[in-house]
């Protein structure tokens, strides 16, 4: 069985054989997507992108997201660039760029926070992610367990590890993860995507 990944961002992202469910520990709000919905063709299915049709994979454009997007991105940036040193101002642009497709310069934003503190769990979320959406999951398996090995009980980490594995093809080593992470913590909102994710990649 061939897993594809759609589209997804945050800092726990699950992996589902038909659909991708997004829930940020930050927000706590979901996001549901079907492959029939516009995320098919590289489209989120969020505030940024509702309503809009016939857009290019990771060519975000002024005609095709929200203008309010774009207000918010250049406040971003130009918060960054008044405050080259902020680590706060540096996260908060990082993240704009992820979600404009712009992976590569957030992830050398996430590095320069790393620099400085190489344990921020945050920021190594964001990156594994970050990484992940450009289908780099090497790399996004590396920081993923760097995070794991930093935190063993970071539950977010070891689901997201479940999720590149199964990106990956390795199906039998997420269904392992996703098992263990809904046996050990059936009442924790991980442990209940897990046992989610663990039936439908098993149909």
């Amino acid at each position: 069985m061939k897993v594809k990944p759609l589209y997804m961002y945050g800092t726990i992202f699950v992996l589902l054989v038909l659909a991708i469910v997004f829930t940020s520990s930050n927000t706590n709000q979901s996001l549901n997507v079907s492959p029939n919905s516009a995320s098919e063709s590289g489209i989120p299915n969020d505030d940024v992108h509702n309503g809009i049709t016939g857009m290019t994979e990771g060519t975000p454009s002024k005609s095709n997201v929200r203008e309010d997007f774009w207000i918010k991105l250049e406040s971003t940036k130009s918060e960054y660039e008044n405050n080259p040193n902020d680590t706060l101002a540096m996260k908060n642009y990082a993240e704009m760029l992820a979600m404009s497709h712009q992976a590569e310069k957030a992830i050398e934003l996430y590095e320069k926070i790393l620099a400085v503190d190489s344990n921020r769990i945050d920021i190594l979320l964001a990156e594994a992610l970050a990484y992940f959406n450009e289908k780099n999951y090497a790399m996004a398996e590396v920081v993923t367990k760097k995070i794991i090995s930093n935190d063993a009980n970071n539950l977010e980490a070891k689901y997201n590890l479940a999720v590149i594995s199964a990106a990956q093809g390795k199906i039998d080593e997420a269904k392992k993860i996703w098992k263990e992470l809904s046996e050990k913590n059936p009442d924790s909102e991980i442990g209940k995507l897990a046992a989610k994710s663990l039936e439908q990649i098993s149909k």
